[in-house]
């Protein structure tokens, strides 16, 4: 099942899958369930040109969204999705955060009897000029850039810390709009300071749909199980590719080669588990698939500059 949109505006293309899949809109929530199976999303427009949401799936058959952009007016979205529920701690794991930009094509692959989630935000170039006047900044002249363009982060605990206020308030009437549009502005102000101090390293320009399709699946292959670690010569024989060719188109991606970004993922997940849970450091360790905890603190300041045992636990 294949649904097309350019997500030039939310709120009319939630009007459009009402009608074509038989659900409900009511121009802020919107739901179906029946044999398909189940979708809700709250969604919020602002000023005739801000979108922010949180859509929840779980579908009984794959569905393909494919992102054809038509719209001329130059606005940048963001979105964060995980396999599982914004409350499900063990889902955090496959969190990635995507921004791009309306000229980039991709096709997103809901896999069937999968639960899966994701936060968004649409905005217009010019609505991020009233953020700031960081106009020489590498974030700026990303989101100014007319090419079509694809930034990828793993999740950031500080995002997901937002995220979960918002799912919070999902059902309060009284409160949900305005901390929406509050949160969704720390949200893209966080992200700018991200992108700033890191060199914005994960830039893809001009990547082929379909090249972009192949890598996120393969992206998400990888992680799905960190106490696996990929084998290079299995992935590139499953894709129909050489190993090099599948290293090229990879990197081209995430700007580091397969292992490696995997090493780098399994590490930031240790991290994450070490400061929101009351798991202990060995625990962590063998849940990640490492050999022990002296492999796992041998990376992990290798990765991140510091020990395990370095970290702040967040407070419960």
């Amino acid at each position: 099942m294949i649904v097309k949109g350019d997500e030039s505006n939310p709120l009319l293309f939630f009007e459009h899958l009402a009608q074509q899949f038989n659900g409900h809109w009511d121009g802020e929530e919107f739901s179906f369930d029946n044999a398909i199976g189940k979708l809700t999303s709250l969604t919020f427009g602002y000023m005739n040109s801000i979108y922010i949401g949180i859509t929840e799936l779980e579908l009984n058959e794959e569905m393909v969204f494919e992102n054809n952009p038509v719209s001329d007016r130059q606005f940048v979205s963001i979105r964060i999705g995980l396999i599982g529920g914004f409350n499900n701690e063990n889902a955090n794991q496959k969190n990635s955060i995507y921004i791009y930009n309306n000229l980039q094509k991709f096709k997103i692959v809901y896999p069937p009897n999968v639960k899966m989630s994701w936060f968004f935000i649409r905005f217009p170039k010019e609505v991020y000029d009233l953020l700031g006047t960081d106009k020489s900044s590498d974030f700026y002249q990303l989101i100014s850039n007319p090419k079509p363009w694809f930034y990828y982060s793993p999740m950031l605990l500080e995002i997901d810390i937002l995220i979960n206020e918002m799912y919070k308030v999902m059902d309060d009437m009284e409160v949900r709009r305005g901390l929406f549009l509050a949160k969704g502005i720390e949200i893209i102000t966080k992200l700018r300071a991200h992108g700033i101090s890191n060199k914005l390293k994960n830039i893809a320009y001009d990547i082929h749909p379909d090249d972009l399709d192949t890598m996120l699946k393969l992206k998400d292959e990888i992680i799905a199980d960190f106490t696996k670690i990929p084998n290079v010569a299995v992935l590139s024989a499953s894709k129909g590719m050489s190993k090099s060719k599948l290293q090229r188109g990879f990197k081209s991606v995430f700007k580091m080669p397969i292992l490696q970004f995997f090493n780098h993922q399994r590490v930031l997940e240790g991290q994450r588990r070490i400061r929101t849970t009351n798991h202990d450091f060995t625990q962590i360790a063998i849940e990640l698939g490492y050999t022990d905890l002296s492999h796992f603190s041998r990376v992990y300041k290798q990765f991140l500059g510091k020990r395990p045992s370095e970290e702040v636990r967040e407070s419960k």
